[in-house]
Order: structure tokens, then C-alpha cells, then sequence
């Protein structure tokens, strides 16, 4: 019944690229994306960088502001750099890495400053230059041998890296739609397999806990 603010679209974007990383499904990565298109059109600043919290169409708000401080409830822009930061480094998309990259530059004086203010602009800004890695799990049928990578993945701190499984037998075509990178990787003598990416260059995959273990690090 009323507009959404910037920070409304900006977590349920966070929520549904953590829950593809959860199960897979491409559904949420699709929706994910065209939030982000209409996220941006509604509040994206292409002046100056950044999100503004409203979308400037209400006559009684008379000034749009961006919020600049990660309390409780994070700023949109940084939830949102976040995000795009995950969706360039699955879809190659130049489009958000210069989003990205106009957001930190607007956010350089406060991250320098005052940057216990912004905890997760500090953090984006973080991956922005360590780099995220891609680990994409491919298994089949049940994927009970697929358990013990998942658990590793669970219990590893690894807070630069995003994790795609896939089910070979049902979704990989479709999430290979969104994301070609994933179309050749094949489960291993039809065991669960892991790829470990950095800038869709991949290390030779592992079909084991220990294997995984070592190619994070």
C-alpha cells in the first residue's frame, strides 16, 4: 500500500542471494537481479553515486537523503554495494562494478574519517579489494556425498566467497541461463564435485571435505 524505501529493496536483495546460496534455485537469483534493476531505478544517485532512501515521487518529502551510517539497520548503500559486489562477480555485470565502485568513491571521506560508522561499507569495501572467490558444488541425484563439502562450507569462515550449488540433474541448465560460467562443470565420475573460481578461473576441482578444505585455505 506505500512505497518501498531504498533499504526495503536493498536487504530482501541480500535475503535472496544468501537464500541461492542456500539451495540453488535460480528462481532467487532471477528475482534478485530484477530487484536490483528496479532498485536502481528508483533510487540510484548516477550524479554523484550511491542510493538515495526515497524515490522522490511523493511532493511532501522535500529532500531526498542517503543515509550514511550503519547502525542497527545498515545504510541502503552499503547493503547494497554488498550485493552488487555478489551479483558482478556471478554474472560479470560492468554495469554494478562501476555502481560499486562510485559508491566507495562517494563513501572515501566518511570510510576514512569516521569508518566505526560505516562497519559495512568498511566491509564492502574489504571484498571490493580482496576479491570474491566462486565455489560452485555440483552434484547428483540425492547428493548424500555432497554432505560433507556442504558441512565444510558451513564451519569455514570464508567471508569473500560465494557458493552456487547445483543440481546437475534438474537446475544446471537453468542457473547456467544466468550464470554460463557454471555449463561445463560436471560432477566427477558422478560424485559431488567443487569448483573453486576467482574471476571465473577455476583451480582444479575436488570431489572431497579435504580437498575442499585445501583449496580454501
Amino acid at each position: 500500500g506505500i512505497e518501498g524505501y531504498a533499504e526495503d529493496y536493498a536487504c530482501a536483495i541480500h535475503g535472496l542471494l544468501e537464500l541461492f546460496q542456500a539451495d540453488g534455485d535460480p528462481g532467487w537469483l532471477e528475482w534478485a537481479a530484477a530487484l536490483q534493476l528496479r532498485q536502481d531505478a528508483l533510487f540510484w544517485d548516477s550524479g554523484d553515486g550511491g542510493w538515495f532512501s526515497t524515490t522522490g515521487a511523493d511532493p511532501t518529502v522535500l529532500m531526498r537523503l542517503k543515509e550514511d551510517y550503519d547502525g542497527a539497520e545498515p545504510a541502503a548503500s552499503s547493503v547494497s554495494v554488498l550485493n552488487l559486489l555478489t551479483l558482478a562477480h556471478l554474472t560479470a555485470n560492468a554495469a554494478a562494478e562501476e555502481k560499486v565502485r562510485k559508491t566507495l568513491g562517494l563513501f572515501a571521506e566518511r570510510l576514512r574519517d569516521h569508518g566505526r560508522m560505516v562497519p559495512l561499507m568498511s566491509t564492502a569495501l574489504a571484498a571490493y579489494h580482496t576479491g570474491l572467490a566462486q565455489i560452485v558444488l555440483v552434484a547428483q541425484g540425492d547428493a548424500a556425498d555432497a554432505s560433507p563439502m556442504l558441512d565444510t562450507l558451513a564451519t569455514t569462515y570464508r567471508p569473500f566467497s560465494i557458493v552456487v550449488p547445483v543440481h546437475a540433474e534438474s537446475t544446471q541448465r537453468q542457473v547456467a541461463d544466468l550464470l554460463p560460467f557454471i555449463a561445463a562443470m560436471t560432477p566427477m565420475n558422478g560424485g559431488a564435485t567443487a569448483y573453486v573460481c576467482r574471476n571465473f578461473t577455476c583451480e582444479q576441482p575436488v570431489t572431497d571435505a579435504a580437498g575442499l578444505r585445501e583449496r580454501l585455505g
